[in-house]
């Protein structure tokens, strides 16, 4: 009979030592994808802060602002949104561009703005830029120990094409590209990117 209790005890703790590790990489995965969900939440809502902002200054219009200082304005309200609230990851980029097609009167003929759903697309891919010829106007500023460049790497969205005078507001896009790490899965690392398309003036 004790013999048996034994063999009982003995084959539960071997089923749970074999069980322990997938329990636990299941919890550490599930938490994982629970802060990636969270840092793309806060990056959503910077893009759009800044998409906003970026549709209210349009070119400037007689404030006399340069390109460089509207992009500033735009950047000083994406940026202190999202940083102090990702948890696990670290901006490396943030654009302000124009979809391809969104140029025009509005409103625009359906399916050709914005293409990709607004989504910046370039002719140069990765996994998170999508491909379109050509490349959209793009101002590209990057990000390096917590500090954002003070001039553009690329800054072809000159200020002629941002106007937001009614019938031919232009199409404003604010992209913020992320590198998340798993805070428990320290070899998973995802670089993603959140977007949002805004124009100041209704379509119609």
């Amino acid at each position: 009979m004790m013999r048996r209790r034994g063999a009982r005890n003995g084959q539960a703790m071997v089923e749970m030592a074999l069980l322990l590790p997938v329990l636990l990489l299941l919890f550490l995965g599930a938490w994982t994808a629970s802060n990636l969900i969270d840092d793309n939440s806060v990056a959503l809502q910077a893009t759009r802060a800044g998409a906003r902002l970026a549709a209210e200054l349009g070119n400037g219009g007689s404030s006399g602002a340069t390109q460089a200082q509207l992009d500033t304005d735009i950047l000083d309200q994406v940026y202190p949104i999202v940083s102090p609230q990702l948890t696990n990851a670290k901006v490396t980029e943030i654009d302000i561009y124009q979809p391809n097609g969104c140029i025009g009167t509005t409103p625009f003929a359906s399916g050709t703005c914005p293409p990709n759903n607004g989504r910046y697309c370039s002719t140069v891919t990765n996994s998170y830029t999508p491909f379109c010829s050509p490349s959209e106007l793009v101002d590209t500023y990057t990000v390096s120990g917590g500090v954002v460049s003070s001039t553009c790497g690329t800054c072809t969205f000159i200020l002629a094409n941002r106007s937001q005078v009614h019938p031919s507001e232009a199409e404003i896009g604010v992209r913020l590209v992320f590198t998340y790490t798993s805070p428990t899965l320290r070899f998973f690392t995802q670089t993603d990117s959140q977007y949002t398309v805004m124009r100041l003036a209704p379509t119609s």
